[in-house]
């Protein structure tokens, strides 16, 4: 889980990780704090195993989900963002995709169609990816970190993330996608897979 200035997220999102229906010893909770001015690193300490601390100004969740590979131990990452908040069978779902189908690379799933955030622009934006990626199920060419999971040995065969070319929340998901595939591995999107997003929208925001 990459975070920056996330403190008032991750109590209701790390807290659904914990809450997950995955049994503890098959799965490990590490949180990669970036840059934060906030109290992250230390709330994210009351759930997570490991919690990575990246001094100086923020580097974008690139180079963040990149460190937090660095430490983790397990077959398969699962990236969550720190504003979207899994459903209890969300890390089961991602184990048994992965478990049914060796051969896959890379898998994602959708936000759900409740997002909590009131207003035309944050229902909007985020019933729109819902929708897309209900429509697009299967066999993809691309990938999202907002709730994907990749194997251990093709993200580091694709590369990682490139953290150099994406310093701030872009495209480095699809990108990395591009490249995994490039690799001739499959990547699943599995819109049973769901998370809550918790963003806000705003017009500018949307424009921007």
């Amino acid at each position: 889980v990459p975070a920056h200035n996330a403190a008032g997220l991750l109590p209701r999102s790390l807290g659904a990780l914990r809450n997950s229906d995955l049994p503890k010893d098959r799965w490990e909770l590490v949180v990669v704090d970036d840059g934060s001015a906030d109290d992250t690193s230390l709330i994210a300490a009351r759930y997570a195993e490991t919690v990575v601390t990246l001094p100086g100004k923020p580097h974008g969740p690139a180079y963040a989900r990149n460190r937090g590979f660095e430490v983790t131990r397990g077959d398969i990452m699962v990236f969550i963002d720190s504003d979207c908040v899994v459903h209890v069978d969300t890390l089961s779902r991602f184990a048994a995709l992965f478990a049914a189908h060796p051969e896959l690379g890379a898998a994602f799933g959708s936000y759900d169609d409740r997002p909590p955030a009131s207003g035309v622009m944050s229902q909007y934006r985020n019933l729109i990816h819902h929708y897309v990626h209900h429509r697009n199920a299967g066999d993809v060419e691309t990938f999202w970190a907002g709730a994907g999971a990749v194997r251990r040995e093709v993200f580091a065969e694709a590369g990682m993330y490139d953290e150099w070319h994406y310093s701030r929340p872009q495209i480095e998901d699809i990108e990395l996608g591009a490249r995994i595939r490039r690799l001739g591995k499959r990547i699943l999107l599995d819109p049973s897979i769901q998370v809550t997003h918790l963003k806000k929208w705003t017009f500018y925001g949307v424009v921007r």
